[in-house]
Parts: structure tokens; C-alpha cells; sequence
């Protein structure tokens, strides 16, 4: 017989991390991106797009001589400049013009910090 203090223990565990307070993994979180970059947390079986967890190191391999800031926010503003080999182009169109320049650089701040 489970006691009801064990199955609420086992129930906290599993509950939502808290919301954060970084402003560019709210406006990650709030456009939806995990839905298709996140694995684990969106799309765990077939991830439509690149996992992002380490997007900050590797954003600076992907176009010699691109620094990983400027290829991070021309992928949010212009993604279909460089789509990554093994995925579609399927990433959203028209974020730049729905997000505010402050929205993007903060953005670009967090995915660059994700190593």
C-alpha cells in the first residue's frame, strides 16, 4: 500500500521546473521554439529541427568565419539562409518582424550561452 506522503513525494518530482527568469528563454519558450529544437522536452521522437542544447558552441562551426551571434540571429530573422544538412527548411518565417529587436538580441544571448 503506497502512503499518501510517498505519492505526493513521488508527484513533486515530477512537476514543471520552475518558469525562468532569463528573458531570452522566456521569448524561447513563449514562440514554441522547444517544439521543434528540444529534445527530451518537445519533440522527443523526431525533432523537425536541430537540438539547440549546445547551439552556442557549435553556432560557431556552422558558417566558417560567421560568428556564432550573427549566424544565431540571421537563423531567427532569415532561416532559410543556412539550413542545416539533415533537416528541413521548416523553420518559421517572419520572427523578425513579429519579435522586437530587444526580443531578439535576447534570444540570440541565451542560445549563444547554451554550451
Amino acid at each position: 500500500m503506497i502512503s499518501a506522503l510517498a505519492l505526493t513525494g513521488s508527484l513533486a518530482s515530477c512537476a514543471a521546473p520552475p518558469a525562468s527568469t532569463d528573458p531570452g528563454r522566456q521569448v524561447y519558450d513563449r514562440t514554441g521554439c522547444a517544439t521543434c529544437h528540444e529534445s527530451g522536452l518537445g519533440n522527443l521522437f523526431h525533432p523537425v529541427g536541430p537540438p539547440l542544447d549546445h547551439i552556442g558552441a557549435v553556432a560557431a562551426t556552422r558558417r566558417p568565419g560567421v560568428p556564432a551571434e550573427d549566424y544565431l540571429r540571421q537563423s531567427i530573422v532569415d532561416p532559410g539562409a543556412y539550413v542545416v544538412p539533415g533537416y528541413p527548411d521548416s523553420m518559421p518565417r517572419g520572427l523578425g518582424d513579429r519579435l522586437s529587436k530587444e526580443e531578439v538580441d535576447d534570444l540570440v544571448r541565451y542560445l549563444a550561452s547554451l554550451r
